[in-house]
Protein backbone atom coordinates (compact mmCIF):
# COMPACT_ATOMS: atom_id res chain seq x y z
CA UNK A 1 0.00 0.00 0.00
CA UNK A 2 3.35 2.50 0.55
CA UNK A 3 2.67 2.70 -3.89
CA UNK A 4 -1.02 4.59 -2.63
CA UNK A 5 0.65 7.84 -1.25
CA UNK A 6 2.97 8.91 -3.58
CA UNK A 7 0.19 7.93 -6.07
CA UNK A 8 -2.52 10.37 -4.25
CA UNK A 9 -0.11 12.98 -3.83
CA UNK A 10 0.58 13.32 -7.99
CA UNK A 11 -3.73 12.78 -8.55
CA UNK A 12 -3.74 15.83 -5.75
CA UNK A 13 -0.88 17.60 -7.47
CA UNK A 14 -2.61 17.77 -10.72
CA UNK A 15 -5.97 19.09 -9.46
CA UNK A 16 -4.29 21.45 -7.59
CA UNK A 17 -2.90 22.57 -11.28
CA UNK A 18 -5.91 22.01 -12.75
CA UNK A 19 -7.59 24.44 -10.32
CA UNK A 20 -4.83 27.31 -10.55
CA UNK A 21 -4.56 26.78 -14.47
CA UNK A 22 -8.95 27.26 -14.65
CA UNK A 23 -8.09 30.52 -12.14
CA UNK A 24 -5.30 31.78 -14.52
CA UNK A 25 -7.61 31.78 -17.37
CA UNK A 26 -10.33 33.33 -15.58
CA UNK A 27 -8.63 36.38 -14.53
CA UNK A 28 -6.88 36.21 -17.10
CA UNK A 29 -10.04 36.95 -18.56
CA UNK A 30 -11.52 39.58 -15.86
CA UNK A 31 -8.34 41.40 -16.09
CA UNK A 32 -9.49 43.71 -19.27
CA UNK A 33 -12.80 44.11 -17.64
CA UNK A 34 -11.90 45.44 -14.34
CA UNK A 35 -9.09 47.86 -16.15
CA UNK A 36 -12.02 48.98 -18.25
CA UNK A 37 -14.15 49.60 -14.88
CA UNK A 38 -11.67 51.28 -13.32
CA UNK A 39 -11.08 53.41 -16.31
CA UNK A 40 -14.57 54.53 -16.47
CA UNK A 41 -14.47 55.25 -12.93
CA UNK A 42 -11.58 57.65 -13.39
CA UNK A 43 -13.49 59.02 -16.16
CA UNK A 44 -17.20 59.88 -14.88
CA UNK A 45 -14.84 61.44 -11.54
CA UNK A 46 -12.97 63.75 -13.75
CA UNK A 47 -16.23 64.46 -15.86
CA UNK A 48 -18.41 65.43 -12.56
CA UNK A 49 -15.24 67.20 -10.89
CA UNK A 50 -14.83 69.34 -14.54
CA UNK A 51 -18.71 70.03 -14.11
CA UNK A 52 -18.51 71.26 -10.60
CA UNK A 53 -15.97 73.43 -11.85
CA UNK A 54 -18.39 74.51 -14.80
CA UNK A 55 -21.52 74.97 -12.62
CA UNK A 56 -19.69 77.12 -9.84
CA UNK A 57 -18.25 79.09 -13.30
CA UNK A 58 -22.06 79.42 -14.78
CA UNK A 59 -23.09 80.63 -11.07
CA UNK A 60 -20.46 83.18 -10.86
CA UNK A 61 -21.30 84.42 -14.28
CA UNK A 62 -25.13 84.45 -13.63
CA UNK A 63 -24.51 86.11 -10.14
CA UNK A 64 -22.17 89.00 -12.24
CA UNK A 65 -25.11 89.20 -14.81
CA UNK A 66 -27.50 90.07 -12.14
CA UNK A 67 -25.96 92.87 -10.54
CA UNK A 68 -25.34 94.32 -14.41
CA UNK A 69 -29.10 93.79 -15.22
CA UNK A 70 -30.21 95.60 -11.56
CA UNK A 71 -27.35 98.12 -12.47
CA UNK A 72 -29.10 99.03 -15.68
CA UNK A 73 -32.70 98.62 -14.92
CA UNK A 74 -31.81 101.69 -11.91
CA UNK A 75 -30.05 103.41 -14.78
CA UNK A 76 -33.27 102.61 -17.17
CA UNK A 77 -35.64 103.95 -14.28
CA UNK A 78 -33.97 107.05 -13.48
CA UNK A 79 -33.78 107.75 -17.31
CA UNK A 80 -37.21 106.86 -17.75
CA UNK A 81 -38.55 109.37 -14.95
CA UNK A 82 -37.25 112.34 -16.71
CA UNK A 83 -38.61 111.12 -19.90
CA UNK A 84 -41.71 109.84 -18.77
CA UNK A 85 -42.60 111.66 -16.03
CA UNK A 86 -46.16 111.32 -14.70
CA UNK A 87 -47.97 113.21 -11.88
CA UNK A 88 -48.99 111.42 -9.24
CA UNK A 89 -51.41 112.42 -6.20
CA UNK A 90 -50.65 111.31 -3.06
CA UNK A 91 -53.45 109.92 -0.71
CA UNK A 92 -53.06 109.99 2.77
CA UNK A 93 -53.66 107.15 4.86
CA UNK A 94 -56.94 107.15 7.06
CA UNK A 95 -60.42 105.90 6.87
CA UNK A 96 -62.63 106.52 4.08
CA UNK A 97 -66.62 105.36 3.55
CA UNK A 98 -66.90 102.68 0.59
CA UNK A 99 -69.26 100.84 -1.05
CA UNK A 100 -72.88 102.01 -1.49
CA UNK A 101 -76.44 100.69 0.36
CA UNK A 102 -78.71 102.27 -2.42
CA UNK A 103 -76.38 101.20 -5.35
CA UNK A 104 -75.84 97.36 -6.58
CA UNK A 105 -75.88 94.68 -4.56
CA UNK A 106 -72.27 93.90 -5.20
CA UNK A 107 -71.68 97.78 -3.75
CA UNK A 108 -73.21 96.79 -0.12
CA UNK A 109 -72.39 96.74 2.57
CA UNK A 110 -71.29 100.77 2.36
CA UNK A 111 -68.45 100.35 5.56
CA UNK A 112 -65.74 102.31 6.87
CA UNK A 113 -61.94 100.81 5.38
CA UNK A 114 -58.93 102.04 6.72
CA UNK A 115 -55.69 102.47 3.68
CA UNK A 116 -52.07 103.18 4.34
CA UNK A 117 -51.16 106.21 2.54
CA UNK A 118 -50.41 105.49 -1.07
CA UNK A 119 -49.97 107.38 -4.56
CA UNK A 120 -51.90 107.33 -7.66
CA UNK A 121 -51.57 108.91 -11.33
CA UNK A 122 -53.32 112.27 -11.43
CA UNK A 123 -54.40 111.27 -15.07
CA UNK A 124 -55.50 108.45 -17.00
CA UNK A 125 -52.42 107.05 -18.91
CA UNK A 126 -52.74 108.60 -22.29
CA UNK A 127 -52.12 107.04 -26.12
CA UNK A 128 -48.84 109.34 -26.38
CA UNK A 129 -47.23 107.86 -22.79
CA UNK A 130 -48.15 104.32 -23.72
CA UNK A 131 -46.72 104.96 -27.84
CA UNK A 132 -43.60 105.21 -25.77
CA UNK A 133 -43.52 101.78 -23.86
CA UNK A 134 -44.52 100.05 -26.91
CA UNK A 135 -41.61 101.88 -28.88
CA UNK A 136 -38.73 100.97 -25.67
CA UNK A 137 -40.10 97.73 -24.69
CA UNK A 138 -41.51 96.37 -28.06
CA UNK A 139 -44.86 95.49 -26.37
CA UNK A 140 -47.96 95.00 -28.59
CA UNK A 141 -49.79 97.77 -30.01
CA UNK A 142 -53.09 98.42 -29.43
CA UNK A 143 -55.05 97.24 -32.06
CA UNK A 144 -56.63 100.32 -33.39
CA UNK A 145 -53.66 102.48 -34.33
CA UNK A 146 -52.63 101.99 -37.46
CA UNK A 147 -48.66 102.64 -38.41
CA UNK A 148 -47.73 102.02 -35.98
CA UNK A 149 -49.42 104.74 -34.01
CA UNK A 150 -52.80 106.56 -32.61
CA UNK A 151 -54.25 108.95 -34.48
CA UNK A 152 -52.47 112.39 -33.84
CA UNK A 153 -55.49 114.29 -32.37
CA UNK A 154 -55.49 111.35 -29.74
CA UNK A 155 -52.31 111.73 -28.09
CA UNK A 156 -53.70 113.02 -25.04
CA UNK A 157 -56.87 110.59 -25.01
CA UNK A 158 -56.86 107.40 -22.79
CA UNK A 159 -55.01 104.67 -24.13
CA UNK A 160 -57.53 101.80 -24.76
CA UNK A 161 -57.91 98.40 -26.08
CA UNK A 162 -55.38 97.18 -23.28
CA UNK A 163 -55.77 94.12 -21.65
CA UNK A 164 -55.38 93.67 -17.66
CA UNK A 165 -51.58 92.61 -18.44
CA UNK A 166 -51.11 94.42 -20.89
CA UNK A 167 -51.51 97.38 -18.42
CA UNK A 168 -49.70 95.11 -15.56
CA UNK A 169 -47.00 95.32 -18.05
CA UNK A 170 -47.12 98.80 -18.76
CA UNK A 171 -47.14 99.41 -14.62
CA UNK A 172 -44.24 97.02 -14.20
CA UNK A 173 -42.20 98.96 -17.02
CA UNK A 174 -42.56 102.66 -15.29
CA UNK A 175 -41.97 101.03 -11.39
CA UNK A 176 -45.68 101.13 -10.41
CA UNK A 177 -49.07 99.31 -10.36
CA UNK A 178 -52.24 98.33 -10.87
CA UNK A 179 -54.34 100.42 -7.46
CA UNK A 180 -56.81 98.20 -5.40
CA UNK A 181 -60.17 98.75 -5.73
CA UNK A 182 -60.19 100.39 -2.65
CA UNK A 183 -57.41 102.44 -3.40
CA UNK A 184 -58.96 103.72 -6.67
CA UNK A 185 -62.47 104.57 -5.14
CA UNK A 186 -61.00 106.46 -2.39
CA UNK A 187 -58.97 108.47 -5.04
CA UNK A 188 -62.02 108.74 -6.77
CA UNK A 189 -64.63 109.80 -3.94
CA UNK A 190 -62.45 111.24 -0.71
CA UNK A 191 -63.98 110.15 2.48
CA UNK A 192 -67.07 111.28 3.08
CA UNK A 193 -68.52 108.70 1.19
CA UNK A 194 -69.94 111.15 -1.80
CA UNK A 195 -71.65 109.86 -5.04
CA UNK A 196 -69.80 111.19 -7.63
CA UNK A 197 -65.69 113.11 -7.43
CA UNK A 198 -67.44 116.57 -6.98
CA UNK A 199 -70.67 115.58 -5.13
CA UNK A 200 -73.88 114.15 -4.73
CA UNK A 201 -75.67 115.80 -7.71
CA UNK A 202 -74.84 114.60 -11.10
CA UNK A 203 -73.51 117.03 -13.16
CA UNK A 204 -73.06 116.41 -16.96
CA UNK A 205 -70.76 119.30 -18.11
CA UNK A 206 -68.53 117.06 -15.20
CA UNK A 207 -68.10 113.77 -17.16
CA UNK A 208 -67.74 112.36 -20.38
CA UNK A 209 -71.27 110.16 -20.12
CA UNK A 210 -73.91 109.26 -21.78
CA UNK A 211 -72.11 108.99 -25.26
CA UNK A 212 -72.75 113.17 -25.37
CA UNK A 213 -69.11 113.04 -27.24
CA UNK A 214 -69.28 110.22 -29.09
CA UNK A 215 -66.06 108.30 -27.59
CA UNK A 216 -63.40 109.01 -25.77
CA UNK A 217 -62.29 112.98 -24.96
CA UNK A 218 -58.64 114.56 -24.01
CA UNK A 219 -57.48 113.58 -20.13
CA UNK A 220 -57.59 117.22 -18.70
CA UNK A 221 -61.42 117.95 -20.49
CA UNK A 222 -63.64 118.30 -17.39
CA UNK A 223 -61.28 120.30 -14.39
CA UNK A 224 -65.02 120.31 -12.81
CA UNK A 225 -64.97 116.21 -12.41
CA UNK A 226 -61.79 116.50 -10.00
CA UNK A 227 -61.68 114.19 -7.28
CA UNK A 228 -61.67 115.84 -3.56
CA UNK A 229 -57.84 114.90 -3.92
CA UNK A 230 -57.45 116.61 -7.30
CA UNK A 231 -57.37 113.47 -9.35
CA UNK A 232 -58.59 113.87 -12.61
CA UNK A 233 -60.91 111.72 -15.22
CA UNK A 234 -62.01 109.15 -12.53
CA UNK A 235 -65.64 108.87 -13.98
CA UNK A 236 -66.53 108.81 -17.24
CA UNK A 237 -64.23 108.88 -20.38
CA UNK A 238 -62.59 105.04 -19.76
CA UNK A 239 -63.44 102.45 -16.91
CA UNK A 240 -59.98 101.66 -15.56
CA UNK A 241 -58.33 98.16 -14.34
CA UNK A 242 -57.96 97.42 -11.19
CA UNK A 243 -55.59 94.89 -9.66
CA UNK A 244 -58.63 92.69 -7.50
CA UNK A 245 -60.10 89.94 -8.55
CA UNK A 246 -63.87 90.38 -8.85
CA UNK A 247 -66.30 88.86 -6.44
CA UNK A 248 -69.98 90.24 -6.53
CA UNK A 249 -70.10 89.64 -2.54
CA UNK A 250 -66.52 90.41 -1.11
CA UNK A 251 -67.67 93.24 1.03
CA UNK A 252 -69.73 91.03 2.87
CA UNK A 253 -66.73 89.70 4.40
CA UNK A 254 -63.83 91.66 3.26
CA UNK A 255 -61.47 93.00 5.42
CA UNK A 256 -61.52 96.30 7.18
CA UNK A 257 -57.90 97.08 6.65
CA UNK A 258 -56.50 97.14 3.57
CA UNK A 259 -58.64 94.74 1.29
CA UNK A 260 -56.85 93.35 -1.64
CA UNK A 261 -59.39 91.59 -3.36
CA UNK A 262 -60.58 87.21 -3.18
CA UNK A 263 -57.68 85.68 -4.15
CA UNK A 264 -58.99 84.03 -7.50
CA UNK A 265 -61.51 84.82 -9.64
CA UNK A 266 -63.08 84.81 -13.58
CA UNK A 267 -62.88 88.13 -14.18
CA UNK A 268 -60.63 91.34 -12.83
CA UNK A 269 -62.60 94.81 -11.53
CA UNK A 270 -62.70 97.90 -13.51
CA UNK A 271 -64.02 100.99 -12.61
CA UNK A 272 -65.19 104.37 -13.46
CA UNK A 273 -67.72 103.61 -15.67
CA UNK A 274 -67.32 104.91 -19.32
CA UNK A 275 -68.29 107.60 -22.64
CA UNK A 276 -71.64 105.86 -22.85
CA UNK A 277 -72.37 105.28 -19.28
CA UNK A 278 -75.41 106.54 -17.13
CA UNK A 279 -75.29 108.44 -14.99
CA UNK A 280 -75.75 105.33 -12.32
CA UNK A 281 -72.27 103.51 -14.19
CA UNK A 282 -70.37 106.74 -13.73
CA UNK A 283 -70.75 106.88 -9.70
CA UNK A 284 -67.45 105.73 -7.67
CA UNK A 285 -69.12 103.20 -5.47
CA UNK A 286 -70.16 101.77 -9.20
CA UNK A 287 -68.36 98.00 -9.81
CA UNK A 288 -67.58 96.35 -13.12
CA UNK A 289 -65.76 93.37 -14.28
CA UNK A 290 -64.10 91.92 -17.10
CA UNK A 291 -61.93 88.74 -17.89
CA UNK A 292 -58.43 89.62 -17.81
CA UNK A 293 -57.85 89.37 -21.59
CA UNK A 294 -60.41 91.35 -22.41
CA UNK A 295 -59.63 94.62 -24.93
CA UNK A 296 -61.90 96.85 -25.57
CA UNK A 297 -62.11 100.98 -26.85
CA UNK A 298 -63.40 102.03 -23.46
CA UNK A 299 -61.58 100.35 -21.06
CA UNK A 300 -57.79 102.01 -20.09
CA UNK A 301 -56.10 102.41 -16.53
CA UNK A 302 -54.08 104.35 -14.40
CA UNK A 303 -51.13 103.57 -12.42
CA UNK A 304 -50.53 103.54 -8.31
CA UNK A 305 -47.59 103.26 -6.27
CA UNK A 306 -46.53 102.92 -2.46
CA UNK A 307 -44.59 105.85 -0.97
CA UNK A 308 -41.55 103.49 0.01
CA UNK A 309 -41.38 101.86 -3.82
Amino acid sequence: MDWMYPVLMVCFGAFCFQIFAVFRKQAALLQPTVEQLENSRSNVERQIQEAEQAAEESLRRIEALKQELGSLNEQRMALQEQVNAKEMVEIGAGEFVMGDDEGARDEMPQRSVLLNAFLIDKYPVTNQEYKMFVDVAGHRRPPQWTSGTYQLDQAEHPVTNISFNDAKAYCDWVGKRLPTEAEWEKSARGTVGQTYPWGDAFRKDNVNSSNDYGGTTPIDQFPGGNSPYGVIDMCGNVMEWCEDWYYDEYYEAAPRDNPEGPPGGQYRVIRGGFYAGNKADVRCAARHWAPEANMQDHIGFRCAQSPDD
